[in-house]
């Protein structure tokens, strides 16, 4: 039986192409990439706002709307969909901000308050992993576990992806220590790239290093705002501009694409020629796990993630080993940190490195291979929780 239905306002009107948001902001967004890979899903009890007479009215009914916290909380529905969702008991707002993990829940007050739209009937499904369960300015929260579900949707789908399975893993033959890709401009990315050249590691590595496009003028602010140079001893901050002006230059390894994310599996070689993974997530103090890591997974890699530690915990939670041991540290949120852990990885000699990786990890990472693959997030659970929140 059907517990809830989800409804739709401003989509776009084709019948012959995949369901997808009307233009928001200058972009469309299709449903099938923000919900079509979950376990379960399916259109069976999606309506347009149209036809609610159709269905049930004691049915819970959440009408969709794609959000793009932090970025803006702009909201672009029809007259009937707003008056559907406060003068409805039924009906709930149900935003899907799951592209990044940060909320933004001043700003999405005000869009409600000029919206008219009443915040107690507002749930968000949201990648923060904190704000699961709760309610802010009397705006509920639910937390999905997005990224997994669609990397591992992407990597099962995509022909032109790097997978390494583990009759193609050659350990014996890598001639690189590590491998650390940086692609868009972070702070954690920039200092951690200076810790790089400093403890002389740098050529025992595959590196890359803000590629394609880098906007100079924002690398710039960035490198120079307090929020990288606090990461930096205050002692070093004078040393750190000048490897910034004459040796912190833009780094290419493989053929990218034009997406923001890079899937190519022209980067298959760089991962079979290198031991580990240091991976830079997308943000460094949100426990919020991309597909950059699940491409080390894939790619039969023992990572660290640098940054919040939270992120090896709620990976070790949902049954991933993680590999701190190895690395020697547990865990990496400034350049001091960062430091101590290229020292290690330089201390070690590759041959003993590749003979420990072989003895007392591959099993870990056969693990997590399968784990990845296997896992399901369900539809019908997230459905499931929204109800719940919302009764």
């Amino acid at each position: 039986m059907t517990k809830c239905f989800f409804l739709l306002d401003n989509i776009l009107q084709n019948p012959y192409v995949g369901l997808s948001f009307g233009e928001l902001n200058g972009k469309v967004q299709s449903i099938d990439q923000l919900l079509g890979h979950f376990e379960n899903f399916t259109y069976r009890n999606f309506f347009h706002i149209n036809q609610i007479k159709l269905l049930p009215e004691d049915k819970i009914k959440f009408l969709l709307h794609p959000s793009q916290m932090p970025i803006n909380a702009d909201i672009n529905l029809s007259k009937n969909a707003i008056d559907l969702i406060n003068n409805d008991k039924s009906v709930y707002l149900c935003l899907i901000s799951v592209l990044e993990s940060r909320i933004i829940p001043q700003v999405l007050k005000e869009e409600l308050e000029k919206n008219k739209i009443l915040p107690h009937k507002v749930v968000v499904i949201t990648s923060n992993y904190d704000a699961h369960n709760t309610t802010i300015d009397g705006i509920r929260y639910c937390t999905v576990n997005f990224w997994e579900s669609i990397s591992r949707h992407h990597h099962q789908t995509m022909s032109d992806i790097a997978i390494t399975t583990p009759d193609e893993l050659t350990i014996d033959n890598a001639n690189k220590k590590f491998i650390c890709l940086n692609r868009n401009i972070k702070p954690h990315r920039i200092w951690l790239m200076y810790s790089i050249l400093k403890s002389g590691i740098i050529d025992q590595g595959h590196v890359s290093y803000h590629l394609p496009e880098v906007d100079e003028t924002e690398y710039a602010k960035c490198a120079k705002e307090q929020h990288t140079l606090k990461r930096i001893p205050n002692e070093l901050h004078d040393d750190y501009k000048n490897y910034l002006a004459t040796r912190m230059y833009k780094r290419k390894l493989d053929r990218l694409k034009s997406h923001v994310i890079n899937y190519s599996d022209s980067i298959k070689n760089y991962y079979n020629d290198s031991l580990l993974s240091v991976v830079t997530e997308s943000d460094s103090h949100e426990n919020f796990i991309t597909e950059k890591t699940y491409k080390a997974i894939m790619n039969l890699h023992p990572f660290f993630i640098i940054g919040n530690p939270a992120q090896h915990s709620l990976l070790r939670t949902r049954g991933y080993e993680t590999f701190e041991d190895l690395f020697g540290v547990n865990c990496v949120m400034n350049y001091t940190q960062a430091v101590k852990l290229w020292q290690n990885i330089y201390n070690k000699d590759i041959g003993v490195l590749k003979q420990d990786i072989k003895m007392k990890y591959l099993d870990k990472l056969i693990h997590n291979q399968q784990l990845f693959l296997s896992r399901k997030i369900c539809w019908n659970n997230i459905t499931k929780t929204l109800i719940e929140i919302v009764s």
